[in-house]
């Protein structure tokens, strides 16, 4: 009692076609992973509230306001060109 049944090429296609679709979401999600939250950071924020204080002058910046605005420049929280008079040569890699 051999009975082999056939499958049609149909459904041999519908079956490859689900597989690679499969494959292929799951090969998207490994390289590209999962979108940051379109919300802003705290840091952001602040950043942001210092500048509209500061009208983006460096100079009025106190120690600790200047650390977190160079912190959010080499996080690339913020581009560097936000703040005039800023002085990234004495700031501290992150590590």
């Amino acid at each position: 009692m051999n009975m082999k049944k056939e499958v049609s090429p149909s459904v041999a296609i519908a079956v490859i076609a689900i597989a690679v679709l499969i494959a292929g979401f799951f090969l998207y999600r490994a390289f590209v992973g999962n979108r940051p939250s379109a919300a802003p950071s705290q840091m952001g924020l602040k950043v942001n509230e210092l500048v509209n204080r500061t009208g983006g002058d460096a100079r009025l910046l106190t120690p600790e306001e200047r650390k977190l605005v160079v912190e959010a420049i080499q996080k690339r929280v913020i581009p560097p060109g936000i703040f005039r008079n800023l002085d990234m040569t004495q700031a501290n890699p992150i590590n």
